[in-house]
């Protein structure tokens, strides 16, 4: 129920995967059909935890071919996407837990084309997200702007459940490329190790 409402109030989180449809495949998986997958887009294999600082088996790299063409790390071993929900747009892909899909803990990725005298413009962005998430009712602890990466970070709360936290990651490049999380306070540690990782490598495109 929980991930439903923060769906409904952050419906933002995008990323397409790593064919067009946005599928993540592993090496030599096999498609419907079919056809042999070998790493399609992704290069997750060539990612060294050295340069990221991430364990390479907690987050694995999600790509993007579609719209706009990037990379971004996530808990893929911990979570399934989300074909079911009618709701979903091209370029967007919404992720629940394997083990218990009604789990308020959720990621969404999504790639935004955007004008094009707005490039880079991550001043605009944010005052515009955070505006709306203040007005929307939801609680925000953290909110701050990365010039120099082109990034902003808006982290906050749902006011009826104090414990039940979410993340918004934007990158505003020649398209915003959002990372929406939504996680449990008590998993905090967690994913505050993740963001950090998510962050330092952020959202470039590795083909093969």
């Amino acid at each position: 129920m929980f991930s439903r409402i923060a769906i409904v109030i952050l419906a933002v989180f995008v990323l397409p995967g790593c064919d067009q449809k946005g599928k993540y495949y592993r090496s030599s998986q096999e498609g419907s059909s079919g056809r042999t997958y070998s790493k399609v887009d992704s290069t997750s294999h060539d990612v060294k935890p050295s340069e990221t600082g991430f364990n390479e088996k907690d987050l694995q790299l999600f790509c993007n071919n579609e719209i706009a063409p990037y990379c971004v790390l996530l808990p893929l071993h911990e979570f399934t996407e989300d074909y079911n929900d009618a709701s979903v747009v091209k370029a967007q892909h919404k992720f629940l837990l394997k083990q218990d899909s009604t789990n308020f803990t959720s990621i969404e990725v999504q790639a935004f084309t955007i004008d094009k005298k707005n490039y880079y413009n991550a001043q605009l962005f944010y005052k515009r997200d955070k505006n709306d998430i203040e007005e929307g009712g939801l609680g925000i602890d953290t909110a701050y702007i990365d010039e120099a990466n082109h990034l902003y970070v808006i982290k906050g709360y749902l006011p009826n459940y104090m414990n039940m936290k979410f993340v918004q990651l934007n990158w505003i490049l020649e398209d915003k490329i959002a990372v929406y999380l939504n996680y449990d306070e008590k998993d905090e540690a967690l994913w505050k190790g993740r963001m950090a990782a998510i962050i330092k490598r952020g959202v470039a495109f590795s083909g093969q």
